[in-house]
């Protein structure tokens, strides 16, 4: 098993796999805007709302909710509520 306890901004490589994960806090009115990146990013919501796009589909996502973004696929958000959350970033092989 591997443990890692991360601060909001904090990423950490997972020995083994192709894999970083992180966790991250946004304050409300933060605008993300449209990225990609080469990895498959799951975010985990711990609390709040952001209002997402991904590959042309818009949601709100609240805390609970689980999010997949595939790699190459083009992302946004705006920041409802503040928001923290979780993340891992899976590198394609």
């Amino acid at each position: 098993m591997e443990l890692h306890s991360l601060t909001p901004g904090q990423r950490a490589d997972l020995i083994g796999l192709p894999a970083q994960v992180g966790s991250i806090h946004f304050p409300a009115g933060t605008i993300l805007p449209p990225t990609t990146h080469e990895q498959d990013e799951i975010s985990f919501i711990h609390r709040g709302v952001l209002r997402a796009t991904s590959g042309g589909t818009s949601a709100t996502l609240r805390a609970g909710d689980v999010s997949f973004i595939p790699a190459g696929e083009l992302h946004s958000a705006e920041v409802v509520e503040d928001v923290t959350l979780s993340f891992v970033l899976l590198a394609r092989g």
